[in-house]
């Protein structure tokens, strides 16, 4: 089902966006050092703006000592490019992650569920690399809390990432 939505909104942002400038990253920060994998589609609105999705498949075993809580996010973003110097634009970022995940065994009452949905809003900044060719290197990090179920979600989600990819 998780897969279903997030190939319906990649194909529907990809479907408004025709004719437009669009990238697609892999972020290799999570590939290599969180064995997870963050896709992402972003469009250009115009020079300075910019909106995204990403989904994060986190693929460690819980008992992983350095891993994402989270098992599955997918985060919509608003991208404002805030600077401009040659190459590189820095900006700030609105966001908000769909996430889903296990609590741990031992923060679990008895009969309590030991999965959880939730919804955080954030915000990040971060800095990206256009190449004349269109290869594209994005920094980025960021800090989200969860609204909703805050008894057995995590309060903060992390949205941190160096990610390469190629406009189109």
């Amino acid at each position: 089902m998780k897969k279903t939505i997030t190939l319906i909104l990649f194909a529907l942002v990809f479907k408004i966006s025709a004719a437009q400038t669009n990238e697609i990253k892999v972020d290799v920060f999570d590939i290599l050092a969180l064995l997870a994998l963050d896709v992402t589609f972003e469009h250009q609105l115009n020079s300075e703006s910019s909106i995204g999705i990403s989904a994060l498949f986190n693929f460690a075993e819980p008992s992983t000592s350095f891993r994402y809580k989270e098992e599955f996010v997918l985060t919509p973003y608003y991208r404002q490019t805030l600077y401009t110097r040659g190459n590189i634009g820095y900006f700030g970022e609105f966001f908000g992650a769909l996430n889903t995940g296990d609590i741990d065994l031992e923060d679990l009452e008895f009969g309590d569920d030991p999965s959880y949905t939730d919804f955080a809003l954030g915000l990040g900044f971060g800095g990206k690399y256009v190449s004349n060719n269109g290869f594209v290197a994005d920094m980025h990090i960021g800090i989200g809390r969860n609204l909703f179920n805050i008894s057995n979600s995590p309060d903060i989600v992390p949205r941190v990432g160096i990610s390469i990819g190629k406009q189109f």
